[in-house]
């Protein structure tokens, strides 16, 4: 509608690119804050994109907060505020805790 609003000579073309990148913006931030929700999802569930999306519940999940404090560190509700801010990871950042509901963790190789 805008486009036609242009063509017909209703609105000034300032005002019409103004209107048209507050809606890009607008827009844009829609898709990050829903990035963003996701991606909290997954973090609080302690799962990655994969998992998720071929239905296999995760083994790494160890509670909200805990899972958090594992891919943030220990000050994990500050670190939001600057990346400058240190903290330290409570692992190695390659082996993680298995969550309180796991017993084993599954092997690669194949049975048969």
């Amino acid at each position: 509608m805008p486009w036609m609003m242009l063509i017909l000579g209703q609105v000034k073309a300032s005002t019409f690119i103004f209107a048209f990148v507050a809606d890009t913006c607008i827009v844009g931030f829609l898709f990050c804050f829903a990035f963003l929700t996701f991606h909290l999802i997954l973090l609080s569930r302690g799962t990655t994109t994969k998992e998720w999306f071929g239905g296999h519940a995760t083994e790494y999940d160890n509670g909200w907060k805990k899972n958090f404090k594992n891919f943030l560190g220990e000050r994990w509700y500050l670190v939001w505020l600057s990346p400058w801010i240190q903290s330290r990871l409570p692992g190695d950042g390659i082996n993680f805790e298995l969550g309180h509901l796991s017993t084993t963790v599954p092997s690669m190789k194949s049975t048969q």
